[in-house]
């Protein structure tokens, strides 16, 4: 009987460029995102970023000390300052026309907008805080053996495939280990402290694999952050300021005045402000670095390209933006910052 003849093994597929995923004999689906899937990006960045901003300010609060004569002074110094506003209020003329509040509000922000974009200062003074988050969170994708979509990883490195398998029997080894006996306590001890540092030892070879290909794609994320934020943003900050005001009706806020926006009125800016810069910055940021990915020769893997686009990335980005923004807003008397509505950014890095 004649043997069949065993097919030569297809050759790799070329990685010179972002792979686009897609059934085999199809036409490549364009590695840009639709308007529609756009649309559903922004929207899940900016659910993320409510989630982390509240959870970190209910962190805040749950650190505070109070005792029952502390309160009962402090409700006592709320009382007297509310009957002072009171008063106040009861003197002062009425208040201002909410059309030219309004345009006063747009013309301000639109004008320190302007300002901190166009010399590159908000972006710049924090790539290192977005970088440290991004890369945290690309690392801790990295380490899941599975994708977000509930697919096995591909093994590109054998320190990658050992390391899953161990996350995923790790708890029965060390009860295996600890039903063992043992001449004594010390030998116990380090066995199981052996079985921590083979994980530790893994996970590390395999995190150090991924660095250099996690550092060039950072590398025009970066590029991509600033031509976002001093080229594509300037001219579309006063619409972006005028519908920022209009959203948050700023202007019609008891005791309103022209030149800043007062605490009662951040919780509704933040959000109107947010959801026109997660907007703008998923539009922009995610074909701009396909672009970038796309000249590039160097290899790059889906799963590094997928990463760049979860929201995620994104709302952790804005969060660090939008801190540094308030900030500034406030040191130039335009915005009244709530005194416990955030604990300081550096914390959560």
């Amino acid at each position: 009987m004649t043997a069949t003849p065993r097919k030569p093994p297809p050759p790799p597929p070329s990685r010179k460029k972002p792979p686009v995923p897609g059934a085999s004999g199809a036409p490549p689906r364009d590695p840009h995102l639709t308007q529609g899937e756009k649309d559903a990006l922004a929207l899940k960045a900016l659910g993320l970023l409510n989630e982390q901003v509240q959870a970190r300010i209910v962190h805040y609060k749950a650190e505070l000390e109070t005792s029952p004569e502390l309160d009962a002074v402090t409700a006592q110094v709320v009382r007297e300052l509310k009957e002072m506003q009171a008063a106040v209020g009861r003197s002062l003329p009425s208040r201002e026309d909410p059309a030219k509040l309004e345009a006063a509000h747009v013309k301000t922000l639109s004008t320190l907008l302007g300002r901190v974009c166009a010399e590159g200062e908000l972006i710049t003074r924090n790539l290192s805080p977005i970088g440290r988050r991004v890369a945290k969170l690309f690392f801790e994708s990295e380490l899941h053996e599975k994708t977000k979509a509930d697919k096995d990883k591909i093994i590109h490195h054998s320190e990658q495939g050992v390391y899953y398998v161990l996350q995923r029997y790790k708890h029965r080894i060390r009860t295996e280990l600890e039903g063992f006996e043992y001449v004594d306590a010390d030998i116990k001890e380090s066995t199981l402290e052996l079985l921590q540092k083979m994980e530790r030892d893994l996970q590390v070879a395999f995190l150090s694999r991924r660095s250099p290909e996690l550092n060039r794609v950072m590398t025009l994320f970066t590029t991509v952050l600033i031509d976002f934020f001093r080229l594509h943003l300037p001219p579309r900050l006063d619409q972006m300021a005028k519908v920022t005001i209009r959203g948050a009706r700023t202007a019609h806020q008891d005791n309103g005045v022209s030149y800043k926006i007062l605490p009662e009125g951040f919780q509704a800016f933040r959000e109107a402000w947010e959801r026109v810069l997660i907007q703008q910055m998923v539009s922009f940021c995610g074909d701009a670095l396909m672009d970038h990915l796309e000249q590039s020769d160097e290899e790059v893997r889906e799963e590094t390209v997928k990463f760049f686009v979860d929201p995620h990335v994104y709302s952790e980005t804005c969060e660090v933006v939008c801190g540094s923004l308030y900030d500034f807003l406030c040191l130039e008397g335009f915005l009244d910052l709530p005194v416990d509505w955030r604990v300081k950014l550096a914390r959560g890095e």
